[in-house]
């Protein structure tokens, strides 16, 4: 049954040009970080201070895997859809269902094919990553693995949708434009951040696929992310489970399905209570100082901040994608709040009084500030701890400014642009030889 399934999904050309056109994306992405990170690269020369904020798996490694996000969204549910619905399509899915006598047996060869051929689009930015450090460019094997193992993680949700849509629809286009639409939807949701006009979507970014997915791309491994994508992954595939079950009546399918539904959605809303986060991160850069970090989880009760400051002000995003963001590694109970997002109106007219202040509570004392530097809230949340900060001295983080240019420069083009998305054509061509034969 397995290898049946194998057979039909990657031996399907369409399996191997998907992969080939998300290896043109995935390319040029690489090729585009690669240069900025050049240009970059040579302004710092001999520069130490500026040399630390060469990132690679910010300044490589997340652009890269930016271009396999779009991709993967694009083109992963024509392949991961196509096995169910050629099936349908051919009218042999009856007849399959009767031989084999186990609708959860077809699903899970179907999801395995489907996961087989929709992670082949995962070659290229593994392959791209690779000549990266042949061309004498820094990765550290655990953050880049973090940052993977997100996207992997996206790889099965895209593909246990596309099952989903499969088997509640009648073929191969429809279940296709209805995974897209779900993945759009999760676009449409991550339009609204950063945005005051837009503060009522605010806890509907929640259920945003990016935003769970920028942890692993920044090293770092959250749990409740984790527990997330896995809750709606198996939510999507329990649906198709229930479409499957045509010996069933319609009305107890739907009804099946909006109960397991509703079960999937209420795990995924308890996994946003899972706070914690792993810092895998080289020199432990996305954590406080060691000393600050022991002392913070050593307080006796969470640490509480109200701030005042709108979605659409660089203060508000500059605050959580480093002091927040750091914060949270320490204290994964850190309570955070948005007086703002209230308001049932905003303009900047409205940005007078308090707005601009962050409010610190540990306990019953309370400090105000109107900085967003990380230092300066740790030392005032140790204030009204009653305790003074501690060492803030952290391991150095050396950055690794590399330009590549010249013969080098060109491989790495070459591959991305030619190489690779021909190589998989080829590749497909051989593997699809005996379906024409």
């Amino acid at each position: 049954m397995l290898r049946r399934e194998l057979a039909i999904a990657l031996r399907a050309p369409l399996t191997w040009l998907g992969a080939a056109l998300s290896a043109l994306l995935v390319g040029h992405g690489f090729v585009l970080a690669l240069d900025i990170y050049t240009a970059g690269s040579r302004s710092v020369h001999g520069n130490v201070l500026m040399a630390r904020e060469f990132d690679p798996l910010l300044g490589i490694v997340r652009p890269t895997l930016g271009g396999l996000y779009l991709a993967v969204s694009l083109l992963g549910p024509l392949v991961a859809a196509r096995g169910l619905s050629v099936e349908k399509e051919r009218r042999t899915l009856h007849a399959l269902l009767l031989q084999v006598g186990s609708p959860a047996r077809v699903l899970g060869a179907k999801a395995v094919a489907a996961g087989a051929a929709i992670g082949l689009q995962l070659l290229a930015p593994v392959a791209l990553l690779i000549a990266w450090r042949i061309a004498g460019g820094h990765l550290d094997l655990p953050e880049t693995a973090v940052a993977l193992s997100g996207y992997l993680l996206y790889l099965g949700l895209v593909g246990a949708l596309s099952l989903a849509t499969a088997a509640w629809t009648a073929s191969l286009a429809q279940a296709a434009a209805a995974a897209l639409v779900l993945v759009a939807a999760s676009w449409a949701v991550d339009a609204s951040e950063g945005f005051t006009a837009l503060a009522w979507l605010g806890r509907a970014l929640d259920w945003s696929v990016t935003a769970h997915l920028g942890p692993f791309e920044r090293g770092t491994l959250p749990t409740g992310a984790i527990l997330w994508l896995v809750c709606i992954t198996a939510g999507a595939l329990l649906a198709a489970w229930v479409g499957l079950r045509d010996d069933l009546r319609r009305t107890t399918r739907l009804t099946l399905l909006a109960g397991l539904g509703g079960m999937a959605l209420f795990g995924a809303g308890l996994a946003h209570r899972v706070r914690s986060i792993g810092d895998l991160t080289e020199s432990r850069r996305a954590s406080l100082p060691p000393a600050a970090a022991r002392a913070l989880r050593a307080l006796p009760g969470p640490p509480r901040l109200e701030v005042w400051l709108d979605r659409d002000d660089a203060r508000r995003q500059q605050l959580e994608r480093d002091a927040l963001a750091k914060l949270r590694v320490a204290r994964a109970d850190l309570e955070v709040s948005y007086p703002t997002d209230a308001a049932e109106s905003a303009s900047e007219a409205d940005r007078t009084g308090p707005y601009g202040v962050i409010r610190i509570r540990v306990g019953d004392a309370e400090r105000e500030t109107w900085s967003t530097s990380r230092r300066e809230l740790v030392t005032l949340i140790f204030e009204a701890a009653g305790r003074s900060l501690p060492d803030w001295s952290q391991p150095d983080y050396l950055g690794y400014p590399l330009v590549v240019e010249g013969s080098r420069r060109r491989a790495l083009a070459s591959l991305a642009y030619l190489g690779l998305p021909l190589g998989l054509v080829i590749a497909g061509w051989f593997a699809t030889r005996r379906s024409r034969t």
